[in-house]
């Protein structure tokens, strides 16, 4: 049910706030940025979510919501 509104992105740092989705206060790993259902084009809001939570829409929508990164290239100096 991958839909073109939903665009679940995640924070280069995490953020200690409240969860827009549990409204607990935890590290803040994702944003599910809404967008216009007809067009898909426009920005209509904004969620700012917690690992579990961001995890848990990433499973509905079909997208991946890892949290894990791979250093790619790394130099001994």
């Amino acid at each position: 049910m991958k839909s073109s509104a939903f665009d679940l992105e995640s924070f280069a740092q995490t953020v200690y706030r409240k969860c827009d989705c549990c409204k607990r206060v935890r590290d803040i790993y994702f944003c599910l940025n809404i967008r216009d259902a007809k067009s898909a084009q426009m920005l209509v809001g904004s969620l700012e979510l917690c690992k579990s939570c961001g995890e848990n829409i990433g499973e509905i929508t079909n997208t991946d919501a890892s949290t894990e990164r791979t250093v790619t290239e790394f130099h001994f100096e």
